[in-house]
């Protein structure tokens, strides 16, 4: 009788073993990009390119998003040869059409390097400066990507993070409004939210946070 209660515990121990490690092959295998649908993304990237920009641009890499945080599958990265601007080319789910970020990504360049020096000194010591702007903005304010613009003559709210690794102080409320005074007369920076909150390589170091939207 004991022997075959210790076989039966061994069928189910072996069954739930295999199980497991199948469904963790089968998470690894969803986490990898499928070839074909990368060369896809590529080539119609490419034929979107070549219609919507004129300046030189070049496919350098593919974006695979396996848990579901853009509306595409799979997105070409790219580089506008001119200005160096990294950004998206993919199939808009959402909306069943061809989309790029370009705009987007040159914004978010313009600012981080106007604010970064600034906020650097403020904020110490720094873990990470995010600046965010919708990628469709381009779409929205019908910019031709081969004209130069600037974040500075459009309205775009952009959300600005700033994470702090250490504790907060009294006076980070002061030294985070004079950083909005910036923003809106150095930076030029007409609409945007910016948040401050402590985090140290991704751990929170407080639950507080100091939020402001102009």
């Amino acid at each position: 009788m004991m022997k075959r209660v210790a076989k039966g515990l061994v069928l189910i121990f072996s069954i739930v073993i295999i199980v497991v490690v199948g469904a963790i092959f089968i998470f690894n295998q969803s986490l990898k990009p499928d070839e074909d649908k990368e060369e896809k993304v590529k080539v119609e990237a490419k034929k979107y390119l070549k219609t919507h920009f004129t300046d030189s641009t070049v496919i350098y890499d593919t974006l695979y998003d396996n848990m579901g945080n853009f509306p595409f599958e799979y997105a070409a990265k790219v580089t506008n040869e001119k200005d160096q601007t990294n950004f998206l080319v993919y199939y808009n789910d959402e909306v069943n059409e061809m989309e790029d970020s370009y705009v987007s990504s040159k914004w978010e360049s313009q600012l981080e390097k106007k604010v970064r020096p600034y906020v650097t000194q403020k904020f110490n010591p720094l873990d990470e400066l995010v600046v965010f702007y919708d990628a469709k903005v381009g779409k929205t304010y019908n910019i031709n990507p081969d004209t130069a613009t600037s974040y500075k003559d459009y309205n775009a709210s952009p959300s600005i993070t700033i994470s702090i690794a250490r504790k907060p102080k009294k006076e980070d409320a002061d030294t985070f409004s004079e950083m909005v005074s910036f923003l809106k007369k150095e930076a030029e920076l007409k609409h945007g939210t910016v948040t401050l909150n402590y985090v140290k390589k991704g751990v929170p170091q407080s639950d507080k946070e100091i939020r402001k939207e102009f």
